[in-house]
């Protein structure tokens, strides 16, 4: 006998299109895709990421926070976030953020030019102190710009981005393999990942702070970002 397939029970609204994620067998989908498992990742994954920012010693030149961190009066940096380090003291480093400003959101730094994959949101301290270059018109009417910013931060962090990409893929095989097959990375743009994931996440119990670091992956190597 055949097996009936349904569509995959997320579809998100991108632009004018919509994006269907998949599609699972029909007797998967009604035990599975509308009630999705209360699947959770245990502590011990994420303290080891907490274990491994004690390997990074005072002579890293880059550094990743495993988490949201405070940039003093600045504001906040996003998780994954590549931090250049300037200078580091026995309690905190002076690290420089290279990003992108949309015109209009100028309280947000983005990854790159048109990708609006989130690295720091600013108050009006962190706006000031910034160092910017010339707003230019992206093919869809956006202007863009340069944006650094030098601050301390005082947070543990990783010097490889590999344990947190790790952790990340834990968080993927618990929280969405279960209710569809397992969507790569370079399957969506840095753009349509955020609101995708987002979409997928509400069906679970993942928290936000571990959704982020998730969306951050999916971003870090979709298929604008990374050749594949």
């Amino acid at each position: 006998m055949k097996r009936r397939y349904f569509a995959a029970s997320l579809f998100v609204a991108i632009g004018f299109g919509w994006l269907t994620l998949g599609g699972i067998p029909y007797e998967e989908y009604q035990g599975v895709a509308d009630f999705p498992p209360e699947a959770e990742i245990g502590s011990e994954a994420f303290d080891n990421l907490l274990v491994k920012t004690a390997e990074t010693n005072n002579t890293a030149t880059v550094v990743y926070p495993i988490a949201a961190i405070a940039m003093g009066d600045f504001g906040m940096i996003n998780p994954a976030t590549k931090l250049t380090v300037i200078e580091t003291n026995e309690t905190s480093r002076t690290v420089q953020i290279d990003a992108y400003q949309m015109q209009g959101a100028e309280k947000v730094l983005y990854v790159g030019n048109g990708q609006r994959a989130i690295v720091a949101t600013l108050t009006q301290q962190g706006q000031a102190a910034l160092t910017v270059g010339a707003f230019k018109e992206d093919e869809y009417g956006n202007r863009w710009r340069t944006a650094s910013l030098i601050a301390d931060i005082d947070a543990q962090v990783l010097n490889d981005i590999a344990p947190l990409w790790h952790y990340a893929e834990q968080l993927d095989t618990v929280y969405c393999s279960g209710c569809h097959a397992k969507i790569g990375a370079n399957h969506f743009t840095v753009n349509a990942w955020g609101p995708v994931a987002k979409g997928m996440g509400e069906r679970t119990d993942i928290s936000e702070e571990d959704l982020e670091i998730l969306i951050k992956y999916f971003q870090a190597n979709a298929k604008d970002i990374v050749k594949h």
